[in-house]
């Protein structure tokens, strides 16, 4: 599965090369920490994610959910949901 910090490098990578850390802070209508915060947390929340994944033209859902799992505890319960991330994932990508 992947992270939410491969989506915030997403919004970082070579492709939005022309947009700055304030300009996306402005456009999710954050704070200008808020990105800085997350990085340093090593996740985005999901309200972030999956705004972020909208102005990226990502699937809004597949985000909120890696988002929404990563803030929850190890537990088992926590990898089976993982799992079966991991496989919509993959279908919603390859639609």
């Amino acid at each position: 599965m992947k992270t939410t910090m491969d989506l915030l490098d997403m919004a970082f990578s070579e492709n939005y090369k022309g947009i700055s850390a304030a300009e996306w802070c402005r456009n999710l209508q954050v704070n200008r920490t808020a990105l800085a915060v997350s990085r340093a947390r090593g996740r985005l929340s999901p309200t972030v994610a999956g705004n972020l994944a909208r102005l990226l033209g990502q699937p809004v859902e597949k985000w909120v959910a890696i988002a929404a799992l990563e803030a929850e505890p190890n537990t088992y319960g926590k990898n089976k949901l993982m799992s079966i991330v991991n496989v919509w994932s993959n279908q919603i990508t390859s639609l």
